[in-house]
């Protein structure tokens, strides 16, 4: 997945463009393995929600302060042993991998299972599959299924009593007994690797333990200076900010909300799910409150746009082609054009813009540790 281009940048208010995303929603539980395809045509006909074009939309009015000069402390960057251990076992646990084991089913496993589901003896559609793997504990079948396989051994076959839960969202399932019926083929559990030159040599460019240790301490390092870097960056704008008179215009904040929303728009209609009902599963929220946060965030990144772009007017500073080529292979995109074609010509300059000033900010800036 390509990373997500922001309008703004360092800590300061962001609006994510989306492009590609694929995160499934959360808390999204299934009785059985069901096709998408239907769903994925029917989205596909469906035409997207259009953007505004923010370049044709008058930002407001600024006096700008004071921006040279200003102080701010960066903040002192160290990385313990600790924190490199816990690097380190993060990455083994990325590497771990799926061993047969011949003994029952613990949680944590990944069984290998065939099953059907029937309701009044009759097998339900969605509810039969074969050789599906599955993690016990991941919650991604109906209460009571995962648990009844705890215990089981390889070959044993099981008949589990259960029940829909009433918010099911299949109505001729929800709140309804059914019984599983299943076997189990095979029970794997996870296993973590050992730490040694073999490890290193096989996952990754360096021979030995020391040698992978220190690249995990140097990025760590790097890591917290990048933050460390953005906090000074975000510090000096808000210093900025409040030393300019900034008045961002009604029509600015709501085109940006107006583009949010048709992004979340257009991606719940790719999961074949209305608006209200992504926002919940994708971010948590429920849809008044996301609208009011973003609402919030377009009138920062307004002002913000206001008061970056008048600093580059004043000192000359200006996007080359340079400067959208490397960002696009910053960001993964094969070449400028599909970046452009993704994101929006607007916001790829506005994006490189806002990160000139910022860094010209910070060259300007008088910074102490």
């Amino acid at each position: 997945m390509k990373k997500i281009l922001n309008v703004c940048m360092c800590g300061l208010v962001a609006a994510a463009i989306v492009t590609g995303c694929s995160k499934k929603p959360a808390n999204e539980t299934t009785a059985a393995p069901e096709t998408t395809q239907a769903a994925a045509t029917e989205s596909s006909a469906q035409e997207t929600v259009p953007s505004v074009d923010l370049s044709k939309v008058d930002n407001g009015t600024i006096t700008l302060g004071n921006y040279k000069g200003i102080e701010v402390k960066r903040d002192a960057v160290e990385v313990t042993d600790e924190e490199v251990q816990q690097a380190i076992q993060s990455d083994l646990a990325a590497h771990e991998k799926d061993v047969e084991v011949e003994r029952a089913v613990q949680s944590g496993d990944v069984v290998n299972i065939d099953f059907v589901g029937k309701k009044d003896g009759t097998a339900f559609d969605g509810g039969t599959a074969q050789g599906y793997d599955l993690t016990i504990g991941s919650n991604q079948f109906i209460p009571g299924f995962e648990e009844g396989i705890i215990g089981a051994k390889k070959g044993d076959k099981l008949s589990l009593d259960l029940t829909f839960p009433q918010e099911y969202n299949n109505k001729d399932l929800a709140g309804q007994p059914v019984v599983f019926e299943v076997t189990v083929n095979t029970i794997k559990e996870k296993q973590t690797p050992e730490l040694n030159d073999a490890f290193v040599q096989e996952n990754t460019e360096f021979k030995t333990v020391d040698e992978y240790k220190e690249n995990q301490k140097q990025t760590l390092l790097q890591n917290k200076n990048d933050q460390a870097d953005q906090n000074v960056k975000s510090n000096i704008y808000d210093a900025v900010l409040a030393n300019s008179t900034v008045e961002a215009n009604q029509e600015a904040i709501d085109a940006n909300v107006e583009n949010v929303v048709a992004r979340y728009t257009n991606q719940a209609a790719a999961y074949g799910m209305d608006f209200a009902s992504f926002i919940t599963a994708f971010t948590g929220m429920k849809e008044e409150d996301f609208r009011s946060t973003v609402k919030t965030q377009a009138e920062g990144i307004v002002k913000q746009r206001l008061v970056l772009n008048a600093i580059a007017e004043k000192e000359g500073i200006t996007v080359n082609d340079d400067d959208r080529k490397d960002v696009a292979e910053k960001m993964g995109y094969e070449s400028v054009d599909s970046m452009i074609q993704a994101a929006g010509q607007y916001e790829v300059d506005d994006y490189i813009i806002s990160n000139k000033v910022l860094d010209f900010l910070k060259e300007n800036a008088k910074i102490t540790e």
